[in-house]
């Protein structure tokens, strides 16, 4: 990977006021004149922007995070430091999220014949999955950590109560266990210091009645799953070998559109959060596909190691075509399973 690096810009904060739902804590991350990529992000429950920020700061993140400008939407009340949502504040449901995503975009300079690439995680995985279905043609691609289509589970129902209990009393231990389950699975004892990261951010900074709020709009999300068999957009879908979430995220690889254009990664050794457990594996997944589009050109990057199991279109795309060859749009290169995509496991 080259040395040089460029800077990365800090985010800068715009904050819209909706009729509805109040303020929303928007970031700027970059020139949106002068890139002309821009990716839209919105982030899982108990994070915020800020998880966003420090992904794409990272060393091996810079010739991705150079070539757009990013743009972090946090829902409600999760921002940083928040005050309490005023007592009857009814939070938004994961479509009322989604639909108010093209006001946030005007109100923050972005017209409608802008594009954009998605990356969200978890719940900001389904809001962003629902704003692309409602508006596709502003959809370039997605990238989506841990999504679910589906409306939630009885493990997470339960999981969900039990911390619901306990709110009310503000951050504790039980509240902490729930985020962890829904991040790490049942493996947070072999991430120790992604745990300690959670424990300072829930604690010193995530607002615990904000939260609550959010996590109950997520459980109660309904199912959108059969609303994917006519959305004809290329999508990464990301989950980890060891994720509490890896069978809902294949069910809705299952119902991906047209898997010749999207991909499936499942990151081995990762519980659940690739961008704190292996945000390297995250970010070369995300060039390569980004490139392989030809959405982005000129990254200078390492080549993905002997370990991943790329498929025979890929393996040509990382190893005997220049960095020029791969920025040139194709769709006629397939990537899947055998039913026409591929599904990259690497290690």
């Amino acid at each position: 990977m080259s040395t040089e690096h460029h800077e990365i810009p800090e985010p800068k904060l715009e904050e819209v006021w909706t009729e509805k739902w109040g303020a929303f804590h928007c970031y700027i991350q970059g020139d949106k004149e002068k890139q002309k990529m821009v990716c839209l992000t919105f982030h899982d429950i108990g994070l915020n922007h800020s998880s966003y920020v420090k992904l794409i700061s990272q060393p091996v993140a810079h010739g991705l995070a150079t070539k757009m400008c990013f743009v972090h939407i946090n829902a409600p009340g999760q921002q940083d430091n928040a005050e309490p949502l005023k007592d009857g504040y009814v939070y938004p449901t994961m479509q009322q999220l989604a639909d108010e995503v093209p006001y946030l975009l005007e109100q923050l300079g972005f017209q409608d014949k802008h594009t954009f690439v998605g990356l969200g995680e978890g719940a900001g995985s389904n809001v962003l999955l629902r704003f692309a279905i409602a508006h596709p043609e502003r959809v370039q691609a997605l990238v989506l950590l841990e999504c679910t289509a589906t409306s939630a589970s009885f493990t997470e129902w339960g999981h969900e109560k039990v911390a619901a209990w306990n709110m009310d009393k503000g951050m504790n231990p039980k509240v902490e266990n729930y985020i962890l389950w829904h991040h790490l699975g049942n493996h947070s004892k072999d991430k120790l210091d992604v745990v300690q990261e959670y424990h300072e951010n829930l604690y010193k900074r995530i607002n615990s009645r904000n939260l609550h709020l959010f996590i109950d709009s997520f459980i109660n999300r309904n199912n959108i799953i059969d609303k994917l068999d006519g959305l004809k957009l290329p999508m990464l879908l990301v989950t980890g070998s060891r994720s509490p979430h890896l069978k809902d995220v294949d069910k809705m690889w299952s119902h991906v559109h047209d898997k010749r254009l999207s991909n499936l990664l499942k990151a081995e050794d990762v519980a659940g959060d690739i961008k704190e457990e292996d945000p390297r594996k995250l970010i070369e997944s995300m060039t390569y596909f980004l490139q392989g589009l030809g959405l982005i050109s000129g990254v200078s990057m390492t080549r993905l190691g002997r370990s991943a199991s790329l498929g025979e279109t890929s393996r040509r795309m990382a190893s005997l075509e220049t960095m020029e060859d791969q920025d040139k749009p194709r769709p006629h290169l397939v990537r899947g399973t055998s039913q026409g995509g591929h599904e990259n496991s690497l290690c």
